[in-house]
């Protein structure tokens, strides 16, 4: 999946910041989730890839929301062959353990298997377990900060160096999401 088919299947114009694109990830997430009626696994998978991408796009300096037109949408283009720039390297893996990357995103130096129970074990320690789908590598934890009642969703991907994880978090008390950072960097801690 690439930037501009991520943007649509989350719904988000090309010149949307970063904000409008966690927001409709969230909105659409909540929507789908497979315990909700009419939610379905397919489609939560579909947009945590989605979600993935752009935050690997913006991690990377790709232009997440700039406005920019895929290849070959410029007028004036010469026909021939598509010229595309080769994908940005991946970040670095970590040596062992854990590395924290940006506020959301946590990459493990484990195959996924062995991540998602690394993790799910860690979940059931900084809160309860309320759903998990191996099949898909997502799980959600509630969690307390401060006392509310929060939502936080993890999603695994497997990487050639490992594993990327990618966190979101909302409330459940009322309509907000936050910022999963804390969390993220307290799962890195437990697993480094």
């Amino acid at each position: 999946m690439d930037v501009h088919e991520a943007r649509r299947v989350l719904e988000v114009a090309d010149g949307d910041g970063w904000d409008a694109v966690r927001a409709a990830y969230r909105r659409l997430i909540r929507a789908a989730h497979p315990d909700r009626e009419g939610g379905t696994t397919r489609a939560a998978v579909r947009l945590n890839e989605a979600y993935a991408v752009l935050s690997r796009a913006r991690r990377h300096g790709s232009p997440v929301g700039t406005g920019a037109q895929p290849a070959g949408a410029g007028a004036g283009r010469a026909a021939g062959p598509e010229r595309r720039r080769p994908a940005p390297p991946p970040p670095p893996p970590p040596r062992v353990g854990a590395a924290l990357v940006g506020e959301d995103t946590l990459l493990l130096a484990a195959p996924p298997p062995e991540a998602f129970a690394l993790l799910l074990e860690a979940g059931h320690r900084i809160g309860s377990v309320s759903y998990v789908d191996r099949s898909c590598g997502i799980f959600e934890v509630v969690v307390h900060p401060s006392g509310e009642t929060c939502s936080l969703l993890v999603t695994l991907e497997g990487r050639g160096h490992g594993t990327e994880v990618t966190f979101a978090m909302e409330s459940l008390e009322r309509a907000a999401s936050l910022s999963p950072e804390p969390y993220a960097r307290r799962l890195a801690e437990m697993l480094g």
